[in-house]
């Protein structure tokens, strides 16, 4: 009897040491949904829940609730909810792209993850990234679930260009059309003031767009007359060598290897 009334050790749970959400971006645009569904204002937790058609008490609820305030898109003031700007334009199909990466970037453990591993391999899957995660303070109890909804949001954001997901890039948008002449008219064909001595220039050719992979490589070049090592310059050419292999097309086999050598 004494056996049975002995009572059982307590565990401490070790909380993690950086913030991440243990679902995905999904839930953060659910709850955006449910916020406009209940008129765009403040709500109630009741309100709110019954946007969502949740119960207001419901773990589910209290998970998506926490999953929308980590991605930045919703708040908490005088005791009801309410849509940040960022909330407000992650469901607006105009701005959601642009809106769904600063929200992946808000996430302490996704931009950690981000500029760990920015311009290089992600460590394999899943065992290589979890043991990064871990490094970065996530709890091993919870690592699985951070892992997975580290890159369904990765997926959703943008940050897997062509569907290839061996590292992070980020999305940026196509260039847009070059700006028209004054009055509408064609540089090409605009009169020369005097066409025997100052003859027009020939028409310009026409660029094509780039990649938004390789646009994105591009912003992420540090400013000019900065300090950047030999070693990540190599680590920046090599992941752009990879990526000219996923968005061209070509009849050589193998592949391309820059390496830093001193």
């Amino acid at each position: 009897m004494s056996d049975l009334m002995e009572k059982k050790p307590k565990f401490e749970r070790v909380p993690s040491k950086i913030q991440f959400p243990y679902t995905d971006m999904s839930d953060a645009i659910a709850v955006a949904d449910g916020m406009l569904k209940g008129g765009g204002v403040a709500l109630s937790r009741d309100q709110l829940a019954a946007a969502m058609g949740l119960a207001p008490g419901g773990g589910g609820f209290a998970t998506k609730i926490s999953t929308a305030r980590i991605f930045g898109v919703l708040d908490a003031v005088g005791g009801k909810y309410q849509l940040t700007e960022l909330g407000h334009e992650i469901i607006d199909a105009a701005r959601q792209q642009d809106a769904r990466v600063r929200a992946f970037l808000n996430v302490e453990l996704y931009k950690r993850a981000y500029d760990e591993f920015r311009g290089k391999l992600l460590p394999p899957r899943p065992h290589g990234l979890e043991a990064a995660f871990i490094n970065f303070g996530v709890t091993s109890k919870n690592v699985k679930a951070a892992r997975l909804a580290f890159e369904k949001s990765a997926r959703m954001a943008g940050f897997y260009p062509g569907g290839n997901e061996d590292r992070l890039v980020m999305p940026f948008g196509q260039a847009g059309p070059p700006p028209p002449a004054p009055d509408g008219q064609n540089p090409a064909q605009a009169p020369s003031a005097d066409p025997v001595e100052n003859p027009p220039p020939p028409p310009a050719q026409p660029v094509p767009a780039l990649h938004r992979s390789i646009l994105g490589m591009l912003e992420e070049l540090p400013a000019p007359k900065t300090e950047w090592s030999k070693e990540d310059q190599a680590d920046w050419l090599q992941a752009l060598a990879t990526m000219f292999q996923v968005i061209y097309k070509s009849d050589s086999k193998g592949s391309i290897r820059i390496e830093y050598s001193e």
